[in-house]
């Protein structure tokens, strides 16, 4: 029903857009300059301040100064929440209505967010209202609120958690605009919404923020995982019942301090810790056997705290776990409370390729685990990926699989998507950073939507007059990554499998953007192309192949990455300026480079180019065992 939808909308925007700029006989007609924005005399606190932004930014943007008013007598009326006179109880929290009434449009939302989401979608969908990036804020080509003869526009969210870092999407605005809630990146004002927090720690909870192995571990070491025979601090061992009631008066204690009653969810997460240190005890072992996964244990610990949440009367927390690495397969025998969040994590796949390929042996296991998860929880929620943390400078060739693997989490029931990307981009802003963040947004907020057009849309509005060209240097390196397997710590060499010729046009794309651009977005496409620049001179082709040429076209690089505040080449890892990374491939731009007399730095620079074509014979040899 919701692709139906999605779909619908977008036909009849494009047919409200042609009338409007191709001269065809117009079934729009623009918002009247003495329309009014209308309330309820009893409007909530959510109306009001929905009715209060769309004041402003018909101000703002069309010079439409419309009072807000109780009673729109026979004025054309914009008609907020209750005063629409649309029922939306038992909907979905930020589900909307826009629909055409005697002379007005309502704008019905639900919840603490539906109203301020139908605001924000009023003025995206007939006031042609963009929020690209958060330096820009709103912006719109059009002169006027075109309003189609007929409204009808029923949305109900995907998700009920949407997440991302990335530098736009902690601002407000950019937030409403574009449909994130989650509280981890962004602040959202408790009338315009607010967020879905996680109140707890974010991750990684067990020993560090519940049953903490700094205040426990010394003087009880059996509450912790006992791994390869000895006691590990960094994992709990989950079937100590002195572990379980630490970790459970630890949560109700939380819960006593941090639980908004009025929230619409609230999540405290029982995570294990980021490492492979499970529990080996013979009891722990025995649960995890019986269960085929060592989220036997895990889920049987973390229902304990959900039911007693539960029965404590806290109706709007979920207690959220992980299913990552060692507790990714689902168990074959316990399964999770409805109040338990399973949040599945995809760090072991392939992002060349969708995650439903079948020619894709990376993510097949993946599937099979999303497809067993999605039967056993009622609560599903995804933590996806979306940058190369080895080499972040570089390319992350993965806007060929975005949309399709978007579809693919909400059509195996998940309600929660966190999309991690490049949370330290304002030091290693290199990429397409923006971009990506935007086009994350728009698939959390409808996983069918227009995605050509809204990547084309931000490329042409962010890149300018030489968009075309960028758009054509993503098709090329999507289609050269589809060729191999890209992990999230993928080598640079391995990213791309060109055919003769492609590098070449590449260099070419980039020159005519270039050429085409002017200002800031001529400063856009700079910045971008670092991170082609940076894969050439990991790859050493190019400028960066010749003796002759390639120490002055990595100090070139080296500049310009300092000039543009790219401080940072991996997670975890700044920017070297030691002279003898000039020396090697970029690719080993973050080894140590620590060397004093005349044989160690020639080993330095001879080990890293041997390295680097020991590095090209073990990739064509993959490829020739049939990886791709």
């Amino acid at each position: 029903m919701k692709k139906f939808i999605s779909i619908a909308l977008t036909l009849v925007l494009a047919f409200s857009c042609l009338n409007i700029f191709v001269g065809a006989e117009s079934t729009t007609e623009a918002l009247p300059a003495d329309a009014v924005i209308v309330t309820a005399d009893n409007a909530n606190t959510y109306e009001q301040a929905a009715a209060q932004r769309l004041r402003e930014r018909l101000s703002q943007l069309f010079g439409l100064r419309l009072p807000v008013v109780t009673k729109a007598g026979d004025r054309f009326g914009l008609y907020i929440g209750s005063a629409s006179d649309i029922d939306m109880s038992g909907k979905a929290d930020g589900s909307y209505i826009l629909r055409s009434v005697d002379n007005g449009v309502a704008l019905a939302g639900s919840g603490t967010r539906g109203n301020i989401a139908a605001v924000y979608a009023f003025l995206e969908n007939f006031g042609g209202c963009k929020v690209y990036t958060r330096e820009r804020g709103m912006t719109t080509q059009q002169m006027a609120i075109m309003l189609p003869e007929n409204i009808d526009i029923n949305y109900t969210p995907f998700f009920e958690y949407t997440e991302t870092d990335w530098h736009s999407p902690h601002d407000t605005e950019y937030s409403l605009m574009n449909g994130l809630n989650g509280g981890i990146y962004r602040s959202i004002p408790g009338e315009l919404g607010g967020t879905v927090n996680y109140i707890s720690t974010f991750a990684h909870s067990l020993t560090t923020q519940f049953c903490p192995a700094a205040k426990y571990f010394d003087d009880h070491p059996k509450y912790f995982a006992l791994h390869n025979g000895k006691r590990t601090g960094d994992q709990l061992c989950l079937t100590n019942e002195d572990t379980y009631k630490i970790v459970e008066a630890e949560v109700f204690a939380f819960l006593a301090q941090r639980h908004d009653p009025s929230a619409a969810l609230q999540i405290i997460s029982i995570t294990q810790n980021d490492n492979q240190h499970y529990c080996e005890c013979a009891d722990c072992r025995a649960l995890d056997r019986a269960n085929g996964s060592h989220a036997g244990t895990m889920i049987t610990f973390v229902n304990r705290i959900a039911r007693a949440v539960a029965a404590a009367g806290y109706d709007n927390v979920g207690i959220d776990t992980f299913a990552y690495q060692y507790t990714r397969s689902a168990p074959s025998k316990v399964i999770p409370e409805p109040n338990v969040i399973i949040r599945l994590c995809s760090i072991e796949c392939c992002f060349s390729h969708t995650l439903d390929d079948p020619k894709c042996s990376e993510n097949k296991a993946f599937i099979k685990d999303l497809e067993d998860w999605s039967r056993l929880s009622q609560r599903l929620y995804i933590w996806d990926y979306t940058t190369n943390y080895a080499n972040t400078v570089g390319p992350f060739p993965d806007f060929g699989v975005l949309q399709r693997n978007m579809q693919i989490f909400y059509e195996h029931n998940a309600r929660g998507v966190y999309e991690e990307g490049n949370y330290y981009v304002d030091s290693c802003d290199a990429e397409f950073g923006e971009l990506r963040a935007y086009l994350i947004s728009k698939l959390l907020q409808d996983p069918y939507c227009d995605y050509e057009g809204e990547m084309n849309g931000f490329l042409k509005a962010y890149y300018g007059d030489g968009w075309q060209s960028l758009r054509e240097y993503i098709d090329l390196t999507s289609k050269a990554a589809a060729r191999v397997h890209v992990s999230l710590s993928e080598d640079m060499i391995e990213t791309f499998l060109f055919m003769k010729g492609e590098p070449e046009q590449a260099d070419k794309l980039w020159e005519t953007a270039k050429s085409a651009a002017e200002g800031e977005e001529l400063d856009h496409v700079l910045r971008s192309e670092l991170s082609w620049r940076f894969w050439k001179a990991s790859a050493g082709i190019r400028e960066f192949m010749d003796p002759n040429t390639a120490v002055n076209a990595r100090r070139q690089l080296e500049e310009d990455l300092e000039k543009y505040g790219v401080t940072t080449i991996h997670e975890g890892a700044t920017n070297p300026l030691h002279p003898l990374y000039m020396y090697v491939p970029a690719q080993y731009w973050h080894d140590k480079a620590d060397v004093r007399n005349v044989f160690e730095k020639v080993f330095f620079v001879v080990s890293r180019h041997w390295r680097l074509m020991e590095r090209y014979i073990r990739f064509m040899g993959e490829l020739i065992k049939d990886r791709i």
